[in-house]
């Protein structure tokens, strides 16, 4: 974060907020943004706001004019690549992200949505580098783990993808998606019994789950003499 700007933060009880009490901040904010176009503060809270209302469009007018009043703000840039995400504009939000890592390497979320920009471009080598990238600052963080085995499979590095999924269960993650995953993981590496295995642990979890119920039963026919 840039020494100039470190009071610019939101607080996290925007997102605990009453419809009437966020209607009575967005009144206040407005307020202040007409008697001080440039107070950068009340400009970010404004546009998270109308985000946590659905009007994506009102808040990316908003945090284009954060920018405009300071172009390293990394908050602004970090809001805006979100929104554009959200829309699935998704080279205006990759353009963002990497514009707030540029500012501040250590905004982590900024990877994650980056790499989740790039998993739907359908460029999943860049994907699994921007989740691998947050790991390398946080390597505790199951949904950039989860995310990069997606990116793996998608890139047929079945090798890379089970180190990905193991850590998961390193960590206590405990998911019959991921077991699911795992076990086609190992069905791609000819390791079946451990497919089996896991998609085992994915019924206890998830007893009708067709996908595991049909992957099983197919293994299970396989290894029949």
């Amino acid at each position: 974060m840039p020494k100039t700007t470190p009071e610019i933060n939101l607080p996290e009880s925007m997102n605990l907020m009453e419809a009437s009490q966020l209607d009575e901040l967005m009144n206040q904010l407005k307020e202040n943004v007409a008697k001080n176009p440039k107070d950068l503060r009340s400009l970010l809270m404004l546009g998270n706001g109308y985000f946590m209302r659905g009007k994506i469009s009102t808040a990316i007018k908003v945090f284009e004019k954060a920018i405009s009043v300071n172009p390293n703000l990394p908050y602004a840039y970090y809001y805006l690549g979100v929104s554009h995400y959200r829309r699935m504009q998704l080279n205006e939000a990759k353009k963002a992200l990497k514009k707030v890592i540029d500012l501040s390497p250590n905004m982590l979320m900024a990877y994650y949505w980056l790499g989740m920009s790039y998993w739907h471009l359908g460029k999943y080598n860049k994907s699994r580098q921007a989740f691998e990238t947050l790991l390398e600052q946080n390597s505790d963080s199951p949904m950039a783990h989860y995310h990069a085995a997606l990116a793996c499979i998608e890139e047929q590095c079945y090798h890379c993808a089970l180190n990905h999924l193991e850590s998961l269960l390193k960590i206590g993650e405990n998911d019959s998606r991921l077991y699911l995953h795992l076990g086609n993981v190992y069905f791609r590496l000819n390791r079946i019994p451990e497919a089996i295995n896991a998609y085992k642990k994915g019924l206890e979890l998830s007893p009708n789950n067709n996908k595991i119920l049909e992957a099983l039963s197919y293994l299970t026919d396989v290894q029949e003499p």
